[in-house]
């Protein structure tokens, strides 16, 4: 149900396996031609066994999320699982919690595969790919030469730094701990450390390019005093995000927030990977 590029890739994933595949609101694709489409979301859902919700499986808090059929209406997650029968599975990406409680309190085995670890390293490279897609967009340099930081070193950092330092960037790597600093270093990177103050701070630009991964408000307005406004920033953190947006376009910086990166530059790669996790999860609730 619902959702965008990434979902017609899950949906022609099941099907693909041999799954009887009901559709609402998920956009069309000429290559999906074993799906069910329904202008109706009731009649989409009779016989489910399972109901796979996009990522995110609501904008709202309210209805379902849906970039497909623009002439159907989305309906009320709530009024989604009134109708499903109790044991019916239901997968969703960033169900808030008020979501996760209804479904269980309506005995439907409810899993949110956003929070899966497996999905989290798949999502870390096609992450880091569409990072550098932006930053080739947005800067009229090769990436070779190109002096860059990379503000944390976690899963979609190691992606990330891992890339620009193929592509021939000279990559310097921000953090806190000593060893992931050791880590970075050992792979070519010049390092600064978090823990000291103004660690971050170049007035003079010798960075092009900074990428936050981190999620919390590292580059506040004080920081930002201390950079050159000519330095472009990308901040990949999910909300709230590491950059203080408002006193960025104060300064005069170039600020690119880019969540969801997987579903905008590769959805067909991000859309079977989800499959991949949610036919985990059905074979571990011995659905398949």
């Amino acid at each position: 149900m619902g959702g965008d590029a990434r979902q017609a890739a899950l949906a022609a994933y099941f099907a693909r396996r041999g799954a009887l595949v009901r559709c609402f609101g998920v956009p069309y694709s000429d290559t999906n031609t074993d799906l069910m489409s329904f202008c109706e979301w009731r009649e989409a859902l009779l016989g489910a066994t399972a109901v796979i919700l996009p990522l995110p499986a609501t904008h709202d808090s309210r209805h379902l999320y849906m970039q497909g059929g623009e002439m159907l209406r989305a309906p009320r997650l709530q009024d989604v699982l009134e109708v499903l029968p109790v044991g019916t599975f239901l997968a969703g990406g960033r169900m808030s919690e008020g979501l996760l409680s209804l479904a269980r309190e309506k005995g439907l085995r409810a899993f949110d595969y956003f929070k899966c670890e497996a999905l989290q390293e798949a999502n870390a490279l096609p992450t880091a790919e569409g990072a550098v897609s932006i930053l080739m967009q947005e800067l009229p340099r090769t990436v070779a030469g190109l002096s860059v930081l990379v503000t944390g070193f976690g899963r979609v950092g190691k992606a990330l730094v891992r890339l620009l330092l193929a592509m021939g960037a000279l990559v310097t790597v921000a953090a806190r701990r000593s060893e992931v600093l050791s880590e970075a270093a050992a792979l070519g990177c010049a390092t600064l450390d978090l823990r000291v103050k103004d660690a971050l701070a170049d007035p003079d630009g010798r960075f092009a390019a900074i990428f936050n991964t981190v999620p919390e408000r590292l580059l506040d307005d004080e920081c930002l005093a201390r950079l050159s406004s000519e330095t472009l920033l990308i901040d990949l953190a999910s909300s709230p995000g590491g950059i203080d947006a408002e006193a960025a376009s104060f300064r005069g910086f170039r600020t690119i927030w880019a969540l969801s990166l997987p579903g905008k530059y590769a959805p067909v790669t991000a859309g079977e990977m989800i499959g991949a996790v949610v036919e985990d999860a059905l074979k571990r609730e011995g659905i398949l």
